[in-house]
């Protein structure tokens, strides 16, 4: 009796666990996007990419360009990413906001 018991838990508990598993994925990949992010903004900020009193038709650097490439990949990973875990995303800023203030 205590053997049918113990697989149906099991059973019933399967889905919820898999359900833990990829949302608990999702927020450590969401926590890496979010710390890479905001040192890729860090970086593009202290090179002075995009401020108001730089030159305008200055042509960016490959490196400057290569920052804000990475810098929109990185935005639209989590934009995919929010969309479809949206709570896992907000813990993962959380977390991130622990990590590396």
């Amino acid at each position: 009796m205590i053997t049918i018991i113990a697989l149906s838990a099991a059973i019933l508990a399967i889905p919820l666990m898999a359900r833990l598993l990829v949302a608990a994925i999702a927020t450590l990949w969401g926590a890496a996007l979010v710390i890479r992010s905001r040192r890729i903004a860090r970086h593009i900020l202290s090179r002075g990419i995009g401020q108001p009193n730089s030159r305008c038709d200055r042509k960016p650097s490959r490196a400057e360009r290569r920052l804000l490439k990475q810098g929109l990949k990185l935005a639209l990973d989590q934009t995919e990413l929010r969309s479809l875990f949206p709570q896992s995303m907000a813990r993962a800023e959380t977390w991130a906001s622990r990590l590396v203030p």
